[in-house]
């Protein structure tokens, strides 16, 4: 995977997702509200394991199988795992976010720590009425409401100098990380690269 997919990912649909489009005559500014945006849903149906897990970390609602479960790997890959290390204490604490992305903690969504991230959790036969609630739920009174609310959150929890400090840093160590001899060794031991053919 090369480096700048990692930036992509994060600085592009990521953030598109947390805070809209950019309007086509002004830049994105959380403040005047210049970006066209809409109430985000995820489902987790099976599990949901790194860059999935931090999808869920901007949505507005997260709808969960009982026997879902997320994870962050990135520390037997050998990286940062995207904007976790920004935006997950935000919902777990900062304990429970360091056993998630340096001790690999995994998280039953039926559980107290799963709960923390996902709003909802259903019986999987229930999950299609379950979504079609939430989005009623949503949208039923309009979403311009919606938009602005997403804003007032955001602006308190991630203003954009913060984001931009936080991927400054992101981009230097992901870069260390990404080219150090270690992480080659990393993925040989804990994910079995020798014995895997290219498809």
């Amino acid at each position: 995977m090369p480096f700048i997919w990692y930036l992509q990912r994060d600085l592009g649909i990521v953030n598109k997702i947390y805070r809209g489009l950019a309007r086509p005559e002004a830049a994105p500014d959380d403040v005047t509200g210049n970006t066209r945006e809409k109430p985000w849903i995820a489902v987790v149906e099976g599990f949901a394991i790194g860059g999935h897990c931090q999808y869920l970390l901007v949505m507005d609602y997260v709808l969960a199988a009982q026997d879902a479960f997320m994870s962050l790997p990135a520390r037997k890959e050998g990286i940062i795992p995207g904007a976790a290390n920004l935006r997950l204490p935000r919902f777990t604490g900062d304990r429970i976010a360091r056993q998630a992305i340096m001790a690999e903690r995994r998280f039953d969504c039926d559980s107290a720590e799963g709960r923390l991230i996902c709003d909802e959790v259903v019986a999987g036969g229930d999950m299609d009425g379950a979504i079609e609630r939430v989005v009623e739920s949503l949208t039923g009174s309009g979403v311009v409401s919606a938009s602005a609310n997403r804003r007032a959150l955001r602006i308190a929890q991630e203003p954009f100098d913060l984001f931009r400090n936080y991927f400054a840093l992101y981009a230097l160590e992901q870069a260390y990380c990404h080219f150090s001899p270690a992480l080659i060794e990393n993925l040989e031991r804990n994910w079995n690269a020798k014995s895997r053919k290219l498809g």
